[in-house]
């Protein structure tokens, strides 16, 4: 593996992610600021948002290029950061920030997806039923 390539795409990669930032920034910072209608109002909302989400996935990478840095600077670059196995070539030259093997990163989404499921789960069983409803009142007044 030859690791002053990847070194270079990493520091590409970095480069890039700074400049778009940058760039994003700028724009936000130019963008009208004045009284829309409701559609304006929910379309810049819906803009903030999605730059928020993308501004997000980039700190995310950038952070995941930086420790593959280090990585590559103190010897431990390749190795699963989960089971300590070596990762494929080619899953490193797809994505030369990435921290774990295939079977770990697999079983990471996994868990991932079960544990979203239930914290959605919690939310839905913490809503309060709705007040005043035909089944409500049916309880609260006992038959005779």
């Amino acid at each position: 593996m030859d690791l002053e390539k990847i070194k270079k795409q990493l520091l590409e990669k970095r480069e890039q992610i700074l400049k778009s930032m940058e760039e994003a920034s700028k724009n936000d910072l130019n963008e009208k600021t004045g009284v829309g209608d409701d559609a304006d109002n929910v379309t810049e909302e819906l803009s903030r948002e999605t730059f928020y989400r993308l501004n997000q996935a980039d700190r995310e990478t950038l952070f995941l290029i930086d420790l593959a840095l280090r990585k590559i600077e103190n010897g431990t670059y390749g190795i699963c950061e989960e089971c300590g196995a070596v990762i494929g070539e080619k899953r490193l030259e797809a994505i030369p920030w990435v921290r774990l093997c295939i079977d770990c990163s697999q079983n990471e989404e996994i868990v991932r997806a079960f544990q979203q499921k239930n914290e959605e789960e919690m939310l839905y069983n913490i809503i309060p039923p709705a007040l005043g409803g035909e089944e409500e009142e049916s309880k609260a007044v006992p038959s005779e």
